[in-house]
């Protein structure tokens, strides 16, 4: 669902659903450090080689016990984003249907069937910009989703991001 109400510098309405691939980027942005997740893969694939050679020097069975083990951690850290994501979001439903947002200078109204709520630019702190996404924090476990395709052209697009700069910091 995208439609969109009056646009210009002083306020702009934008109409969307949250999708799974929105929610799923946010998650992998938000709550996954790509580079700690990255060193435990390859930390894993150490573990696994190095069980591997003292399985080939001792015989013995501890070592593909443990290569098991370190294996079986390497695919939760691969799958980790998916599964936390299918979690919240088939869990969740309502909190990712329809919405309608407004944007102003004074901050950000946003409705949807089941709230509505009126939040001040002080009180996020901080943006950060993804390819197909605007996420605006207010804690770190609270973050807004506004996606890309909710803008009717790149001029909102560009005025929202101006606006975004001038309001709240950037990471």
């Amino acid at each position: 669902m995208q439609s969109r109400g009056s646009t210009n510098l002083d306020s702009m309405t934008l109409q969307y659903s949250i999708t799974p691939a929105d929610h799923l980027e946010m998650i992998k942005v938000v709550r996954i450090n790509r580079a700690r997740r990255l060193l435990s893969i390859w930390l894993s694939l150490v573990g696994i080689a190095l069980s591997g050679l003292i399985y080939a020097m001792e015989r013995e069975v501890w070592p593909i016990l443990v290569a098991l083990f370190i294996g079986i951690t390497m695919v939760v850290q691969i799958c980790l984003p998916q599964i936390i994501h299918r979690r919240i979001y088939k869990r969740n439903p309502r909190l990712f249907g329809p919405r309608t947002i407004m944007v102003a200078n004074e901050g950000i109204k946003a409705e949807s069937e089941i709230s509505r709520v009126e939040t001040k630019w002080s009180s996020f702190e901080k943006f950060v910009e993804t390819p197909n996404l605007f996420l605006l924090y207010q804690t770190r476990d609270v973050v807004g989703i506004i996606p890309k395709r909710a803008f009717g052209s790149q001029e909102e697009l560009a005025s929202f991001r101006s606006l975004l700069g001038s309001k709240v910091r950037q990471t």
